[in-house]
C-alpha cells in the first residue's frame, strides 16, 4: 500500500513539472544556439522561434518567412511573432511591416530562381534609358506651350506684355524635363537670344530673358548641350557666349550684369565656351566688372561675389596660387580679403591666360 501511494506521488510530480517545462517556448532540440556569453540563460536559437506574442529578434538570428515582423518604437527593436489574423478593428497598421521572403537573413533562392531573376535585372537594365521624363500634369504642360508661344509670336509695341510668360518659363526651367524641352525648342532659344540682346527693349525684359537662358542649361549638361546646338551656323553664326561678353563690356546695370555673370557661368560648364571665353580676354573682362562704377556698395558686393564664385567654379583648377593668395595678413589693412583674393588670382590667370585677340593684333 505504501509502495502504490509512492509511486502515484512521483507521477504527480513528474507531471507538475512537465507542465511547467512546456510553459515556456524554448528552441527546439535540433536548433543550433548563439551564445555570446558563457551564461546558458543568455543564448538564443539560431533559427527564431515565433509564438503568438511579439518577441525580440537578435541582429545575427535568421527568420523564417510569413512573419509579422515590427519595429518597436518605444524600444527600437525589431520583433515578430506568428502572423494571426487580428480581429476587425483590431489591426495596428503603424506596427506593420511586411517583408519579402528574399530580404530574409539566411534566405536562398533556388538555383533556377536566382538564375531567372539575374537574366530579368539585365533584360530591365538594357530597357532602360539614361533620363525618363516625368509625368506632368495638364496644366503645367499648358502653362509652358502657352508661355513659350507667346514669347515666340510677340510683336507688341509694349515689351512688357510678355513678362508674364518669361516669368513662367523661368520657373519651370529649374526642372531638368522643363529646361530641357526649352533648349530643345530652336525658335525660342533663338527668341531669348534676341531678347537679351542691346536694344529698345527694357532693361526687365532683357535681365529676364538673360535669367531664363540661364536657368534652362545651369546644371543641364543635355539642355547646355542641345541649346549651344542652335548657334555657330550660317544662320546664327553668334552665339549667347558673344552676347555675354558685350554686354560685360558695355552695360552699367547691376541687375542685368549679375543676370549676365549667372548665364556666363552656366555657358562655361561647357569646356569649349570656357576656353572660347578665355581666348577672348574673358579673364580680363572679369577684373573690369569686378570692380565696376559707378555702383552703390550692395550692388557691386552682389556682383563681385558672382565673379568670386565664377572663378572658383572655372578657373580655380587651372590658377596658379602662390602664398601671397593664400596669406590673409599680407592685405593691405581695412580691405575686404575676398576681394582682394579674388583680385589676386584674377591677375595671376591674365597672365596665364591673355587675350589671343591681342596676339593677332
Amino acid at each position: 500500500m505504501v509502495l502504490r501511494s509512492t509511486f502515484i506521488t512521483c507521477l504527480l510530480t513528474l507531471s507538475t513539472f512537465h507542465s511547467a517545462r512546456a510553459a515556456t517556448p524554448s528552441p527546439k532540440a535540433e536548433s543550433n544556439l548563439i551564445c555570446h556569453t558563457n551564461h546558458a540563460s543568455e543564448c538564443y536559437p539560431q533559427i527564431f522561434q515565433p509564438t503568438e506574442k511579439f518577441q525580440t529578434v537578435h541582429d545575427d538570428q535568421n527568420l523564417p518567412p510569413g512573419l509579422h515582423v515590427r519595429m518597436n518604437l518605444a524600444t527600437g527593436v525589431k520583433e515578430a511573432r506568428l502572423n494571426i489574423p487580428e480581429p476587425d478593428g483590431d489591426v495596428d497598421f503603424s506596427s506593420l511591416t511586411i517583408i519579402d521572403d528574399s530580404d530574409l537573413v539566411g534566405y536562398q533562392k533556388p538555383p533556377e530562381e536566382a538564375e531567372a531573376s539575374a537574366f530579368n535585372f539585365q533584360q530591365e537594365e538594357s530597357r532602360r534609358q539614361p533620363f525618363l521624363p516625368p509625368q506632368h500634369d495638364v496644366a503645367e504642360s499648358t502653362l509652358f506651350t502657352d508661355s513659350a508661344s507667346d514669347i515666340k509670336v510677340h510683336a507688341s509695341s509694349n515689351d512688357k506684355d510678355i513678362l508674364p510668360a518669361l516669368s513662367n518659363l523661368e520657373d519651370l526651367s529649374h526642372s531638368y524635363h522643363w529646361g530641357l524641352s526649352l533648349a530643345k525648342d530652336s525658335q525660342l532659344i533663338h527668341k531669348l537670344f534676341q531678347l537679351l540682346l542691346p536694344s529698345n527693349l527694357s532693361l526687365e525684359v532683357r535681365s529676364l530673358a538673360t535669367l531664363v537662358f540661364g536657368t534652362a542649361i545651369h546644371n543641364n549638361q543635355a539642355a547646355l548641350t542641345v541649346a549651344l546646338s542652335h548657334f555657330y551656323n550660317d544662320e546664327w553664326p553668334e552665339g549667347p557666349l558673344e552676347a555675354v561678353i558685350m554686354a560685360l563690356l558695355h552695360e552699367q546695370s547691376p541687375l542685368l550684369l549679375n543676370r549676365m555673370m549667372f548665364l556666363l557661368s552656366s555657358l562655361c560648364q561647357d569646356q569649349t565656351q570656357l576656353q572660347a571665353f578665355l581666348d577672348a580676354g574673358g579673364v580680363e573682362l572679369l577684373m573690369k566688372t569686378f570692380n565696376a562704377e559707378p555702383m552703390a556698395v550692395e550692388d557691386r558686393d552682389r556682383l563681385q561675389k558672382k565673379v568670386t564664385h565664377f572663378v572658383l567654379d572655372h578657373l580655380m583648377p587651372t590658377a596658379e596660387t602662390n602664398s601671397q593668395a593664400n596669406d590673409t595678413d599680407s592685405f593691405q589693412e581695412g580691405s575686404d580679403p575676398d576681394a582682394e583674393w579674388t583680385m589676386i588670382q584674377l591677375r595671376q590667370l591674365a597672365e596665364r591666360y591673355p587675350s589671343r585677340q591681342k596676339d593677332k593684333s
